[in-house]
């Protein structure tokens, strides 16, 4: 649990800074800046995941599209991604792909293409 809270805290923190917004643990609903607890993924910024193979990921929940680029460079994204299979990814650190990347994303056969 204490690994999670970290790896979401540093999300937030890398997201803010990547935006320019102010970090801001609000409960308000009425408070629109960023908090915690923000179900967004990272808006599409690529943050980075401790890996042997995956350098950095990023999802944008409104389209639901995830973009991992591994050691080599490359960057790839994925299509149809559901929040859930992020949080699973970045929850799955140090191994993300090795467990829930190439399980979830090539196995399943999500439609995918190289950007770089």
């Amino acid at each position: 649990m204490k690994k999670f809270i970290i790896i979401l805290f540093t999300l937030v923190l890398v997201t803010s800074c990547a935006t320019g917004e102010e970090f801001s643990a609000s409960t308000d609903p009425q408070d629109s800046t960023r908090s915690i607890t923000d179900p967004a993924g990272t808006n599409g910024v690529l943050i980075p995941i401790a890996s042997s193979n995956v350098m950095a990921a990023g999802y944008d929940a409104q389209s639901q599209v995830m973009k991992v680029q591994f050691k080599n460079g490359r960057i790839y994204e994925y299509y149809g991604v559901e929040l859930e299979l992020w949080d699973s990814f970045v929850s799955a650190q140090p191994n993300p792909w090795r467990t829930v990347g190439y399980p979830r994303l090539v196995r399943e056969g999500y439609q995918y293409r190289r950007i770089n």
